[in-house]
């Protein structure tokens, strides 16, 4: 039952971080079901161009700094019967637990002040959680000596100490292992006026992260797990992630499964909640670590892994609903106790942006990932973190295979984000198994799954390939690797290339169309298409965070255009993305990482009208059908101006429209930019701009989005750069005007005609009521044209 005296919900945004892109579905999942629901929103967000075009779902839309002042400000203002934490990040958090006592009657959804307390305050936390007598490291503040060592009495070795000074700095965690190690340490030399912290050392011990949905009831459900590959001592996201957990046998995961919903019930989250373990398999000891009571990259993960609608779901429970009465969209139900049960593996591989090696620890230092899909271990190893087209495996093996054996177990004891590789190359020269565990942390299904990689290798170079081995081989993903043509070339059926279901929700939720697939081997496909006509989207091999976020928001229009175009819309590529529930239904994805699907036919071409490319790395030159979206650059003038305007052109060959103009400028040592600047032009601005367009397209007869930069000299624009294709400014562009330009370029590429002898008012058209103003590419306003024209009146 929905909360009756909840009309009006504040939601608390993202701060501005690249970090913060797994939040922008989630965000439009959320804000989705509650606008369906009936109640009235509003959000305080630092960067509007994070909403995946949802503004259409707030009733207000506050651009400033997200901090509890400006909550506050906007609670004493408008009186929201609600605040809405968890899609915003951990700020969210720390804002609402500063809110305590501060907001009236206004309720806090979802993570209450304790909990978001908690993940801020270790000693609370632990507190709790002791009281609830669930396993948590305990750990000492103190500067009397005599209580230390009654405490690590108590605890025992190893530990980890640090001196936290009285400015907050610290000196850094020290590994201690025995009663003479910690009296070197006690008797350093040191300030008056610090403490020393002693808590119970895990490293070594393996990580683990079960997300838990609960409702108001004290209903709750698992949704899934993700095990580290990686030990503690590891930053959680430089390791490689597997979900679910299967390092854990069926004692141990109900160990911590109940451990987690406990969790829950102890600091009465409503909604979600993911917590963090630390296992010893050889002591059998368990401690949790932290809990995370919002959305987050890990609930994306595994809404990605299990097709679960994490956000939409948590959005209701906030609201009242019952777990297993739960409304996906108006007239559907979705039995969200029911907990998932997946017939596949699901892994996320952290990228480097260079290829050398990077020492792993404690603090993160990847900076994007790819998360693909198999049957096996071996199979999504050799998709990811071993793939030679990613990652350069072979050159790492040459360069180990240099090393001697003393030089090698440097690299095992020192990890790196080659300690996959490093590790295949101990086993290669018959380090024990059980030894490289034991050094490294990694448990041994993850040791096993590379010794088979190593002898499948073996067999594949010496050509033994039999009808003994092939199916075998197949399961661990050898298909499409790189060096597997005596595998492709074999008669064998199970060696074909199929598309398979990424079968997830128990047969309790059947009715729940997924739409999701992987490329792997095997015997049939599973590729299931309507009779509509296609339109394909291929997506990029791997991007950047920034990347991550213009992909969304493009990849979520052009889905959302095709559909109301009345075609289907085929997402293919290597780093997959789950589409707003509201399009989950009428989309295909397909997980392809080695793009296998162009060469497979199963999508009949005949049905193909276009083919989106945004990969930048495959460009089909003998297919018409194929349209190059990403950026191409055509035109490049290195002149700077402290005055410049990028413009967005929409093209069908013939005519064109130009539906935002971003204007740039310096002034008093900030830089503006306004978007758009198109009702705020003169008509000599107009004829200038119309003038200098067409005297660039004047040789271009094809559907295409082009992208101009100007400069301002002498009272005279003058084109520096041109761009054929999607730039970083297309959400800018998109959100700035009224004209959707991803929609009109599907309608062009349909055949339909931007119309001859247009009027200067009708190109520049654009019908906006609201305009973004970026100052110093840091601090966002939303203005009405009103206020608009005055800044733009004070920037000429």
């Amino acid at each position: 039952m929905e909360l009756n005296e909840v009309h009006t919900i504040l939601i608390i945004g993202p701060t501005i971080s690249d970090k913060n892109v797994d939040l922008s579905t989630a965000l439009y999942d959320t804000v989705d079901i509650l606008h369906q629901l009936g109640y009235k929103l509003s959000i305080i967000v630092e960067d509007p161009t994070s909403l995946l075009s949802s503004g259409s779902f707030f009733d207000k839309t506050i651009v400033e700094k997200v901090s509890g002042e400006n909550v506050l400000k906007f609670v004493q203002k408008y009186h929201p019967d609600a605040i809405l934490p968890t899609v915003g990040d951990r700020n969210a958090l720390g804002i609402v637990s500063s809110l305590n006592g501060k907001i009236g009657t206004t309720k806090i959804l979802g993570a209450n002040y304790a909990s978001s307390l908690a993940t801020f305050k270790r000693d609370l936390f632990i507190k709790r959680l002791n009281k609830a007598k669930l396993p948590v490291i305990n750990f000492i503040s103190s500067d009397d000596e005599k209580e230390i060592y009654s405490f690590i009495r108590s605890i025992g070795f190893p530990i980890i100490a640090r001196r936290r000074y009285s400015n907050r700095h610290s000196s850094g965690w020290t590994n201690i292992n025995n009663l003479f190690e910690l009296d070197n340490f006690m008797a350093l030399d040191d300030l008056d006026d610090t403490k020393i912290e002693i808590e119970r050392s895990i490293r070594g011990f393996s990580e683990y992260s079960f997300t838990i949905l609960r409702d108001s009831f004290d209903n709750s459900s698992l949704v899934g797990t993700i095990e580290d590959i990686e030990p503690i001592g590891i930053h959680h996201l430089d390791s490689n992630l597997i979900s679910p957990a299967i390092s854990l046998n069926d004692s141990k995961l109900q160990r911590l499964r109940n451990y987690s919903i406990k969790l829950a019930r102890v600091f009465n989250i409503v909604g979600v909640c993911t917590v963090h373990f630390a296992y010893n398999h050889t002591t059998n000891e368990s401690y949790i670590t932290e809990f995370i009571p919002r959305l987050s990259e890990e609930t994306k993960f595994l809404e990605y892994a299990t097709s679960y609608p994490v956000a939409t779901a948590v959005a209701e429970l906030c609201v009242g609903f019952h777990l297993d009465k739960l409304q996906l969209d108006a007239g559907n139900f979705f039995n969200g106790a029911t907990e998932p049960f997946v017939d596949h593996i699901t892994s996320r591989f952290p990228q480097w942006n260079t290829p050398g090696q990077k020492y792993l620890g404690p603090s993160k230092t990847s900076n994007s990932s790819i998360i693909v899909n198999g049957f096996s271990l071996e199979e999504v190893l050799n998709k990811g973190a071993l793939n030679d087209k990613l990652n350069n495996n072979f050159k790492r093996y040459e360069e180990l295979r240099k090393l001697d054996d003393d030089e090698l177990f440097e690299k095992i004891i020192h990890p790196t984000n080659w300690m996959l590789d490093v590790l295949m190359e101990a086993m290669r020269r018959n380090f024990e198994k059980p030894v490289l565990s034991e050094i490294t942390g990694i448990n041994m299904p993850y040791l096993t799954a590379l010794q088979n990689i190593i002898d499948n290798s073996l067999i594949i170079r010496e050509g033994e390939i039999d009808g003994n081995n092939v199916e075998r081989m197949v399961e661990m993903g050898v298909k499409g690797v790189g060096h597997s043509k005596l595998l492709l070339d074999s008669p064998d059926i199970v060696t074909k290339s199929v598309v398979k279901s990424k079968t997830s929700i128990s047969v309790a939720n059947k009715d729940y169309p997924n739409h999701n697939y992987f490329v792997t081997s095997g015997i049939n496909n599973e590729l299931e298409l309507s009779d509509r006509k296609k339109i394909i989207v291929r997506t990029p091999i791997i991007t950047s965070k920034t990347d991550t976020t213009i992909r969304q928001f493009v990849l979520f229009q052009l889905a959302k255009s095709i559909d109301q175009n009345g075609l289907e819309p085929i997402i293919i590529g290597r780093e997959p993305w789950n589409a707003p529930l509201v399009m989950r239904r009428k989309i295909v994805e397909i997980d392809d990482p080695h793009m296998e699907m162009s060469s497979l036919d199963l999508i009949p071409s005949k049905s193909i009208l276009n083919i989106i490319d945004l990969s930048k790395n495959l460009v089909d030159t003998d297919d018409k059908r194929v349209f190059q979206f990403s950026a191409q650059e055509i035109k490049n003038m290195d002149l700077k101006a402290n005055t410049s305007a990028r413009v967005m052109v929409v093209s069908d060959g013939e005519n064109f429209l130009v539906p935002s103009v971003i204007y740039r400028t310096k002034k008093n040592n900030h830089l503006y930019e306004v978007s758009s600047v198109n009702n705020f032009m003169t008509q000599s601005n107009y004829d200038e701009f119309n003038h200098l367009i067409a005297q660039e397209l004047e040789k271009d007869d094809q559907v295409a989005i082009y992208n101009f930069e100007m400069i301002k000299q002498e009272d005279h624009w003058l084109v520096t750069k041109k761009y054929r294709g999607m730039t970083n400014d297309i959400i800018r562009h998109e959100l700035a005007s009224s004209v959707h330009v991803i929609d009109t370029l599907v309608k062009l590429l349909l055949g339909n005609k931007i119309g001859a002898d247009l009027s200067l008012d009708e190109i520049f058209n654009n019908a906006d009521e609201q305009y973004l103003l970026t100052i110093d590419d840091k601090r966002y306003k939303l203005l009405n044209k009103e206020e608009m024209q005055k800044t733009v009146d004070e920037l000429d």
